[in-house]
């Protein structure tokens, strides 16, 4: 069985400065390479992968198949910040096989 996984670039992006003050914005590009899947949840993490609170427009998005979407993360500077994640959401179903769950992220630069 081959393993599908989303994309999630850039790999090492660079925090730019926002119109918020002491806030940056990371614009990241999300793409659904999987037909199971339509969910994607963003998360944030600092070198220990503890929780880094963020902001965006939604935390979850709905992305249907081989549809692209950019999405802006706005993390304050003072925040250690290390990792930004994607994680694929699987809608539970009485009918359905065995779905894997796929998590990319991404190492601010």
């Amino acid at each position: 069985m081959p393993a599908y996984g989303h994309q999630f670039t850039p790999t090492y992006p660079v925090p730019l400065p926002s119109h918020i003050k002491d806030v940056v914005r990371v614009r990241m590009e999300l793409f659904n390479s999987r037909q199971d899947i339509q969910y994607y949840e963003f998360n944030v993490y600092d070198e220990d992968w503890n929780p880094v609170p963020f902001a965006t427009a939604e935390k979850i998005i709905r992305l249907p198949y081989l549809d692209r979407k950019n999405v802006d993360i706005y993390l304050r500077k003072k925040d250690p910040a290390v990792y930004i994640c994607s994680t694929s959401k699987i809608i539970r179903s009485k009918n359905a096989s065995t779905v894997i769950s796929s998590k990319i992220c991404s190492k601010l630069k």
